[in-house]
C-alpha cells in the first residue's frame, strides 16, 4: 500500500518552518561574525604591542622569567626584598618559561597562549554542550556566543592566567562527559580540572562541581564519589609538595594574599552593566537555572551547578583591584544556556527560529559593548605606547634600582628585577600582614634612586590604591619629578634636608 501523502497545507507549513529557522541561523551567524571579527582585531592588536597591557601582565612575565633561571617565585620571606607576590598557582608561568628561554622576555607568547585558549574553551564548550544533547546546532551556538561575550572579548588577548584556567576546566568537563565516567575519561577529567585549579585557584568551584553533580545526575554516582576523592587527592598531594618545597610561600601567596580589602560598590556597577547589555543572556541563565530540572534533569545536573559556582566567582569581583577575568566563568555560563536552550526547543521549530533570534539579537548587544567601551580601552593603551619610548630608553640605560607601578615590565623587559609590586604590597600592609617599615626606610635612604608612578587622566587617584600613605609621603618628601612621559611621572630621589 502507498503511503498517503501529506496535505499541500502541512507541506508548506513544514517548509515555512524551515525557511524561518534557516534566516534565524542566517541572522544569528552573521551577528556571531561580526563579534569573530572584534575578536581577531582585538588578538592582532595585542599580539601586535610590546609593552604591558595590563598592570597583572608585568607580574607574570617576571614570574616567568625567574622559574626559567630557576629561581624562587612564591619566596616565604617578605620582610627582605624583593617584595613581590605572585598571586596564582605556577602552571601559566611554567609553561610561558621555555618560550623564555628561547625568546627573552616579551609578550606576544603569553597573548598567544591567552587567544588560543579562549579559542580552545569555546570549542570544548561547544562539545560538552554537544554531548550533553546530542544537538550540533545547540553547540555551535554555544561556542560562538562564548567568543561574544565581552568580558572574555576584553580579556581574551591579555598576557593573564584566566583563559588558560577556562580552557583546561571545558577540556575536563567535555573528557567527563563525552566518556560518561568511564575510567579513562575519569583520569582526563581529573588531570585536566586539577590543571585548571592550578592556573586559578578559583576553578576549583564551578566546574569541579559540574563534574560531581553530573555525575551523580546521570545514575554514576559511584564515579561521581571516585571523581571527588582522587581529585580532592591530586589537588592536596601538589599543594603540599608545593608547601613543602617553596617552605609554605605558595599558602602565603595564593590564598593569604589574595585577600584585598572588598567594594560593594563594584558588584553594583557589573550588576547595572549586565542588566543594560546582557539581559537576554541573564534571562537565559536564570531560566535554565529555574527550569531546566523540568525541561531536561540530566543536562541541568551539570549546567545548574556550573551556573551557581560561576555566580559565586563573580561575586568575588568586590574585591579592590578586581577586574573582568572574575566573571569569565559566569560568561561560560552564558554561553552554555544559550547553547542548551537551542538544544531544548529543538522539537518546537517556530520557538527554536524565535530562540536563534533572541540569541542572535543578544549577541549584538553584547559585541556593541564590546566594540564601545572594551576594545577602546586597547586601543588607547596601544595607542600610547607611541609615547612610551622614552621611559623605555630611561629605564633600558639605567643602572640604578628602579621601582615601578604599571609599567613595571619595563624592568622585565630590559633584563631587570622587579623589587616591588606596589598594590600587592600596599594591600597587605593596609591589613596588616606586612610590615612596610624597612621598604620605607628604604625610600627614606634612597636605596631607590628612581620611581615610576602611573597617573592616568581617567583615573588620577589610581595612585592612592596602589601606595600606601606612608609610602607616598616618603615619596613626596624625597623624590622630585625628573620627567613625565606615557602619563608616568619619573621620580629622582633627593637627599633632603
Amino acid at each position: 500500500m502507498l503511503a498517503a501523502k501529506a496535505p499541500p497545507a502541512l507541506r508548506l507549513d513544514s517548509i515555512l518552518v524551515r525557511a524561518l529557522t534557516a534566516a534565524a541561523l542566517i541572522v544569528l551567524l552573521a551577528a556571531c561574525g561580526r563579534a569573530l571579527v572584534l575578536f581577531a582585531q582585538h588578538a592582532r592588536l595585542a599580539l601586535e604591542f610590546p609593552y604591558t597591557l595590563n598592570y597583572g601582565e608585568g607580574p607574570l612575565l617576571d614570574q616567568a622569567v625567574r622559574l626559567s633561571r630557576g629561581a624562587e617565585i612564591y619566596q616565604p620571606d617578605l620582610s627582605v626584598p624583593p617584595y613581590t607576590i605572585a598571586n596564582y598557582p605556577p602552571l601559566y608561568p611554567l609553561i610561558q618559561a621555555p618560550f623564555v628561554s628561547i625568546f627573552g622576555a616579551a609578550f606576544w607568547y603569553g597573548r598567544l597562549i591567552s587567544v588560543v585558549s579562549c579559542i580552545a574553551a569555546a570549542l570544548f564548550l561547544g562539545l560538552t554542550v554537544r554531548a550533553l544533547t546530542r544537538d550540533w546546532l545547540a553547540a555551535l551556538v554555544a561556542a560562538l556566543t562564548l567568543l561574544a561575550i565581552p568580558y572574555l572579548f576584553s580579556w581574551s588577548a591579555l598576557a593573564r592566567i584566566d583563559s588558560l584556567a577556562l580552557a583546561l576546566a571545558w577540556a575536563g568537563l567535555f573528557a567527563i562527559v563525552q566518556g560518561r565516567g568511564t575510567r579513562l575519561s575519569l583520569i582526563a577529567g581529573i588531570v585536566l580540572l586539577a590543571a585548571a585549579a592550578y592556573t586559578r585557584q578559583t576553578y576549583l568551584l564551578a566546574a569541579p562541581l559540574a563534574a560531581f553533580a553530573w555525575l551523580v545526575g546521570n545514575r554514576l554516582g559511584g564515579r561521581g564519589l571516585i571523581f571527588a576523592a582522587y581529585f580532592a587527592a591530586l589537588v592536596t598531594v601538589v599543594f603540599a609538595a608545593l608547601t613543602a618545597i617553596t617552605e609554605g610561600g605558595i599558602f602565603f601567596h595564593i590564598i593569604t594574599a589574595n585577600v584585598n580589602t572588598l567594594d560593594p560598590g563594584i558588584i553594583g556597577y557589573y550588576a547595572a552593566e549586565l542588566g543594560a547589555h546582557l539581559p537576554i543572556f541573564l534571562a537565559l541563565g536564570g531560566l535554565m537555572l529555574i527550569i531546566g530540572l523540568i525541561v531536561d534533569r540530566r543536562t541541568w545536573s551539570l549546567t545548574a551547578p556550573y551556573a551557581l559556582g560561576a555566580v559565586i566567582v563573580a561575586l568575588t569581583i568586590s574585591k579592590v583591584g578586581s577586574d573582568v577575568n572574575y566573571l569569565y566563568e559566569l560568561g561560560a555560563t552564558f554561553a552554555l544556556s544559550a547553547g542548551v536552550w537551542v538544544a531544548w526547543t529543538r522539537r518546537v521549530p517556530l520557538l527554536r527560529a524565535a530562540l536563534l533570534l533572541l540569541i542572535a539579537g543578544g549577541v549584538i548587544m553584547a559585541s556593541d559593548l564590546s566594540a564601545s567601551k572594551y576594545q577602546p580601552i586597547l586601543e588607547e593603551r596601544v595607542n600610547a605606547g607611541a609615547h612610551l619610548e622614552e621611559l623605555v630608553a630611561f629605564v633600558a640605560g639605567t643602572d640604578a634600582p628602579i621601582l615601578a607601578d604599571e609599567h613595571m615590565a619595563l624592568l622585565t623587559l630590559a633584563g631587570k628585577p622587579i623589587r616591588l609590586q606596589p598594590f600587592e604590597l600596599s594591600q597587605l600592609a593596609v591589613a596588616g600582614m606586612w610590615d612596610e617599615t624597612p621598604f620605607l626606610n628604604d625610600l627614606r635612604g634612597g636605596t631607590y634612586p628612581y620611581i615610576l608612578i602611573y597617573q592616568p587622566y581617567r583615573n588620577p587617584n589610581l595612585r592612592r590604591e596602589r601606595w600606601t600613605p606612608a609610602m607616598l609621603r616618603e615619596i613626596n618628601a624625597h623624590y622630585r619629578p625628573l620627567l613625565q612621559s606615557a602619563e608616568t611621572i619619573v621620580y629622582e630621589y633627593f637627599r633632603s634636608n
